[in-house]
């Protein structure tokens, strides 16, 4: 190579060099998202790592908890604490939280402040909220954990064809969904392969159950209030060998004095965070009547039977084993209880179960 093309090089060198540096900076590529369907059968686009969460629905709230998830939750639903009492005891990080709304309403200013990824609402979430937390800019994903189809997808008391697989499906699909959000899919998949594997033994023992030989069961919530079918409290009654005696009305529900005489049931439940309603029944002059009363068998349920109108993971794999060792004791003589939930327990929320029995 000659002196003259050696220079001729490195003119061009340095004009190609120089006609770089004078190019504006390339744009950066935006933040990869994942776009996914909610369980209303909307398409949201979000980030495809989550770091900041608010949720405003209480069973998304211990998912997350049980998924690995809590540290990353910046904003909680005002009523958590009476909805999940106790949830604080294995995520002492939810305490003092923000709380910027709740299941039905929710203050943007506050939400946005937040800076979240996603913020998970409840099915039954005014559309109007939905919509003004989706035009503040954020991706908003609504749970039920139910299986409902059309105009049965955001009520809070729908209608399905069948409870049972409604609710067994939306829980997966649900639980699945939160799962591949926070980057926790394989976690997810465990917590219901383990919910499903522990129900089927239930199944197995009181499947030879007659029609005539299962108890009569009610659900007592303040003020005669109880949850009749679409509700999953029909379905863990019926799993565990009983009859949800209130199937007749629909949903969450107040009913009469009368329909509780009439229906005269055999058992009572009342869930721990409404403990007080056991003693308000006992002392009762109306409800002296009721088989259940007089025969002592009202039963306050522990905490991981959870809230009764929508299933968790813990009610499958817990509550109605515990809800079918009380009714049947002989058929569930071997299970310990304690020893069930500390299982869970220490291998989804990290220890073992201290909450009441």
């Amino acid at each position: 190579m000659t002196s003259w093309h050696r220079g001729l090089r490195g003119a061009l060198a340095l004009l190609s060099a120089a006609w770089l540096l004078a190019q504006p900076p390339a744009p950066a590529l935006a933040a990869d998202t994942i776009t996914v369907t909610d369980q209303l059968n909307r398409s949201v686009t979000m980030s495809a790592e989550v770091q900041r969460i608010v949720v405003l629905q209480h069973q998304t709230l211990d998912i997350l908890v049980e998924l690995g998830a809590a540290d990353r939750i910046v904003g909680v639903l005002r009523s958590w604490p009476s909805l999940i009492p106790g949830l604080d005891r294995y995520a002492p990080q939810l305490k003092g939280l923000p709380t910027p709304g709740d299941l039905s309403m929710v203050n943007v200013e506050e939400l946005l402040r937040l800076k979240p990824d996603v913020v998970f609402v409840t099915n039954y979430a005014p559309a109007a909220m939905i919509d003004q937390i989706s035009r503040a800019g954020l991706p908003v994903v609504a749970i039920s954990l139910s299986q409902g189809e059309g105009v049965e997808a955001p009520k809070l008391n729908p209608t399905f064809a069948d409870d049972d697989t409604a609710y067994a499906e939306g829980l997966k699909t649900g639980v699945g969904l939160i799962g591949r959000i926070v980057g926790k899919a394989d976690r997810a998949d465990e917590l219901i392969d383990y919910a499903f594997t522990r129900r089927k033994q239930v199944e197995d023992r009181v499947a030879g159950l007659a029609a005539a030989d299962r108890i009569r069961l009610y659900m007592a919530n303040p003020d005669l209030n109880t949850y009749g079918s679409g509700k999953y409290t029909g379905v863990i009654m019926a799993r565990s060998g009983g009859v949800n005696v209130a199937a007749g009305v629909r949903g969450a529900t107040k009913v009469s004095m009368e329909d509780i005489l009439a229906w005269d049931p055999q058992v009572i439940f009342v869930q721990d965070r409404y403990a007080a309603v056991a003693d308000q029944i006992r002392q009762g002059s109306a409800w002296q009547q009721v088989d259940a009363v007089r025969n002592g068998r009202i039963y306050i349920t522990p905490e991981y039977v959870k809230p009764w109108g929508y299933p968790l993971p813990e009610a499958l794999a817990l509550g109605e084993l515990w809800m079918a060792k009380t009714l049947y004791p002989d058929r569930f003589a071997d299970i310990d209880m304690q020893a069930e939930a500390d299982a869970y327990y220490r291998r989804f929320y990290g220890q073992p179960y201290t909450g009441p029995n």
